[in-house]
């Protein structure tokens, strides 16, 4: 009889149900051709000592593949990346699977020992969110060891074996430019994120081909590209906001920087036209206009592949790599792209939520 503090043992439920340990495997793993009684006897032992089988020990002992995916974050308290965490797992969830995190924030290394963690435990894949600049390669290397499966939402992160699930930032870029343009502003204050990133790379791009061929549109004049946290884009909004050249309209590239140049309007009592890239919680209450995309889709397309072991094919749409020219790459899927496998094509489609503060026109400041 176990004692009231031990941990249950499939031996201390055979003794308890009066079989043999034997037989209450066999009752506890659902295989056929036990009497019910017997059947009965070992399930109300099971549940009165509170015995739960371990699914892991048992799928490693059959050969399977351990039931952890290792996913990775930046920025725990960035609102995509909390969004696309909350699907992604609740995907896993579905799939009898579960996520083992780490949260990199400005440290590469810290991302390389959590990779080196899961080879050396034999995870089953990897599913990155965000990861540090500086760890593409560290990923390209995790993806040649036998039989671990990658799958990425960030575009930086590359190569063979890698597979890339990830948002068109170019076009994301443009839309926030054109839905401000469209609206009369001509002095656009550009907030960045970490000017190494490949996102913000792509997102400035996209604002670029929003205004080239227009004259009189200034905006480099506004730009910063290293407000990386709200406090740091709570700064730089209330300078622009204090000066006798204000801008009249704000893009922020990231929901993080959204927050932080809301706190300084705020605070300031001044409004200028706004639109963010990637919705946030509290986004509408704020009537905040962004661009976002179908993050759960995201994370669904993610999980399959992780499984599947898919790559994407060009769905010969014409439409190159995030808004170039060309051939999609072959491991990266933007706009709404098809796999080649059966399954329909998932939605990938950025939008404007427009909720106010990103149609009013220059002369309402």
């Amino acid at each position: 009889m176990a004692k009231r503090n031990d941990r249950p043992t499939l031996a201390t439920v055979a003794e308890r149900a009066g079989v043999s340990i034997k037989t209450a495997s066999r009752v506890l793993n659902g295989e056929k051709h036990v009497a019910a009684s017997t059947a009965e006897k070992v399930e109300t032992a099971a549940e009165e000592l509170g015995f739960r089988l371990n699914s892991t020990a048992r799928r490693l002992r059959a050969g399977g593949r351990s039931p952890y995916i290792g996913v990775v974050l930046s920025d725990a308290g960035d609102a995509f990346q909390a969004r696309a965490f909350a699907a992604v797992e609740a995907e896993l969830a579905a799939l009898d699977l579960r996520p083992v995190v780490t949260v990199v924030g400005d440290d590469p290394d810290r991302e390389e020992a959590f990779l080196d963690e899961c080879l050396a435990n034999d995870l089953t894949g990897i599913i990155v969110i965000r990861a540090h600049p500086e760890a593409a390669e560290t990923y390209a290397r995790a993806a040649s060891a036998p039989g671990i499966r990658i799958v990425t939402l960030d575009p930086a992160v590359t190569g063979p074996g890698i597979s890339v699930v990830a948002g068109d930032d170019r076009e994301a870029g443009r839309l926030a430019a054109e839905q401000l343009l469209a609206h009369g502003h001509m002095a656009l204050g550009v907030i960045g994120d970490l000017s190494p990133s490949l996102i913000t790379t792509r997102r400035l791009q996209g604002i670029q081909d929003a205004i080239a061929g227009r004259t009189g549109v200034g905006w480099r004049a506004y730009m910063r590209e290293d407000a990386h946290d709200e406090a740091s884009a709570k700064n730089v909004v209330a300078a622009w906001l204090g000066s006798r050249s204000a801008p009249s309209a704000l893009i922020t590239l990231s929901a993080t920087v959204t927050q932080g140049a809301i706190d300084a309007c705020r605070r300031l009592g001044e409004w200028p036209a706004l639109v963010g890239i990637d919705d946030f919680p509290t986004a509408e209450l704020l009537d905040v206009t962004v661009v976002d995309r179908n993050v759960e889709s995201l994370a669904t397309e993610a999980v399959r592949r992780l499984r599947s072991g898919a790559e994407p094919t060009d769905s010969g749409g014409g439409k190159g790599r995030l808004g170039e020219g060309g051939n999609p790459h072959p491991s990266e899927t933007t706009g709404r792209e098809r796999v080649d496998d059966g399954v329909p094509e998932f939605d990938n489609a950025l939008c404007v939520i427009a909720r106010g503060s990103g149609e009013e026109p220059p002369d309402t400041r």
